[in-house]
């Protein structure tokens, strides 16, 4: 996808490519919550599991829920803010259908009166400078799509997203692709 640097990347997904080889970003699947030129950009993983030893979280507790905020699960959504859980949910306010909210007093709230459907729980979030995001989709770390997190999220498992956002990317195998091209820019 060529994207030019005044273009706004939220409500899209970035696909990791090959050459990010590191455990938190490699074979990750994002979708970006907010994106501006000024003050960067924010958004949460959408295809990795947390381990069991990392679930507690220091502003969220749904076990008293009975409804559907008691089973969500959770899910790695970046290095920031680890220890803090993020709830993506959807939104009619909103463009593009879904927020990310922290804040554990609006959590509660959205868990208690259950009218807001949460599409995700995260602990953490991923965070870019200004201009930062659109220098590493330049550089060919990131694939750029359109097509809706909704679809990723609802059709398979965290272990398949990766494999699905690449083929909607028009990528079947990486072996074959090549990404030391021009850039997504």
């Amino acid at each position: 996808m060529n994207i030019e640097l005044n273009n706004n990347l939220k409500g899209k997904c970035l696909i990791a490519t090959p050459s990010i080889r590191d455990d938190v970003f490699g074979q990750s699947v994002i979708y970006i919550t907010e994106h501006s030129t000024v003050s960067g950009a924010v958004g949460v993983i959408i295809n990795k599991n947390l381990p069991d030893e990392k679930r507690k979280l220091s502003n969220l507790d749904f076990n008293q829920y009975k409804n559907q905020w008691g089973k969500i699960p959770l899910y790695f959504g970046g290095p920031v803010e680890l220890e803090t859980g993020f709830v993506l949910h959807e939104s009619t306010d909103d463009e593009f259908g879904w927020v990310l909210t922290g804040s554990r007093q609006k959590i509660q709230q959205m868990a208690q009166e259950d009218t807001i459907k949460p599409v995700m729980l995260t602990a953490g979030y991923c965070m870019w400078d200004s201009f930062q995001l659109e220098r590493e989709v330049r550089l060919n770390n990131w694939l750029v799509i359109d097509s809706p997190a909704s679809r990723i999220l609802a059709t398979v498992t965290p272990q398949k997203r990766y494999q699905l956002a690449l083929s909607l990317a028009g990528i079947d195998n990486v072996a074959y692709y090549d990404f030391n091209g021009g850039g997504n820019a």
